[in-house]
């Protein structure tokens, strides 16, 4: 091969390079958790906190408060009293609760447009009673269902749903210390893979694929007893690039000065 077309090869790679990673990294990462100081005062319908990354995350879109249901600042080993899973930063957790039959719900935008290719998403949820039904949707675009994963908790079950690959249950052995860990990661722009690890109590890992564009999350509970055990809590959220991304940053600046010295 000649000098010349080698080095169009590499030229040609090195823009695919920088195009994936820029890519990657288009979208805002950050972090945030009910310790960040916009939770002061609890936790409330246009807060918009961030521990890093001011920007990562929409405000949260929720219902007012009543005295059924509700959302607030809590400590997330107290949904066992005190022997309940440890999802908590400086000792706080999201607290969402309906109680008597009743329900509620959270939303919040993954900012500015949805996870970028590469780009992972992940939060914490911590439970113990699994009555009424509780969990979370990763959703896409608006219009129709956007709804392009679940996970659910009731029906003595813990259960996927609205996902390409992975649906069903992931397994229904009971702990009142109950950790899930799930963590969305787009790898193209029709989709991508999902994992929840379960900790505590119980241990267990599994994972799949969804479609479409991680764009924002809903959390939600209804359906429960009257008893604090019924909770959900939430915590840590962050969106991160893909370690590989930064992998192929550092492999565009290697190219990039090889080419120079050629």
């Amino acid at each position: 091969m000649s000098f010349k077309r080698s080095a169009a090869l590499g030229l040609v790679t090195l823009a695919a390079v920088v195009f994936v990673a820029g890519n990657a990294l288009a979208a805002v990462i950050g972090t945030d958790n009910a310790s960040a100081a916009a939770y002061d005062d609890g936790w409330t319908e246009g807060d918009d906190g961030f521990i890093t990354g001011d920007g990562a995350f929409g405000q949260w879109f929720m219902p007012g408060d009543s005295a059924t249901h509700g959302h607030e600042i809590g400590d997330s080993t107290q949904v066992a009293g005190g022997s309940g899973a440890n999802i908590n930063s400086s000792g706080k957790s999201f607290r969402m609760w309906a109680h008597n039959g009743d329900y509620t719900d959270a939303y919040r935008f993954l900012d500015p447009d949805g996870l970028s290719m590469g780009q992972t998403f992940s939060l914490d949820l911590a439970v113990n009673f699994r009555g009424g039904f509780k969990g979370m949707d990763l959703r896409g675009a608006s219009g129709g269902d956007p709804t392009i994963f679940n996970f659910n908790i009731g029906g003595d079950d813990y259960n996927v749903a609205n996902a390409a690959t992975g649906n069903g249950s992931i397994g229904n052995a009971y702990s009142n210390n109950t950790a899930f860990h799930l963590s969305f990661t787009q790898t193209s722009l029709a989709g991508g893979t999902w994992s929840i690890t379960r900790t505590g109590g119980v241990n267990d890992f599994d994972t799949g694929t969804y479609l479409g564009v991680a764009r924002s999350i809903k959390l939600y509970i209804g359906g429960q007893g009257s008893a604090p055990e019924d909770d959900l809590y939430v915590n840590n959220l962050s969106i991160i690039p893909e370690p590989s991304c930064l992998a192929l940053i550092g492999m565009g600046c290697s190219t990039l000065a090889f080419w120079r010295r050629k």
